[in-house]
């Protein structure tokens, strides 16, 4: 359980440093494509922050198909 604990808390926080991340390039006046790197590092925080919520309820489970 610890190990789950230990990966979780680096999945939110990498998830914390990609929102971070996204606001910093949107504050920045002269940087281009801002709204665009703003949505993508946004994303990106989201689907961390899904990872590391689903690997606490469920943790590290892979289902394959069954071979024929």
């Amino acid at each position: 359980m610890g190990l789950r604990q230990g990966k979780t808390k680096s999945i939110l926080e990498s998830s914390l440093d990609s929102a971070l991340l996204a606001v910093e390039i949107y504050n920045k006046p002269r940087t281009t494509f801002r709204s665009e790197g703003f949505i993508t590092m946004m994303i990106i925080a989201w689907t961390r922050l899904f990872h590391a919520y689903f690997n606490v309820t469920i943790g590290d489970k892979y289902f394959y198909k069954k071979k024929k």
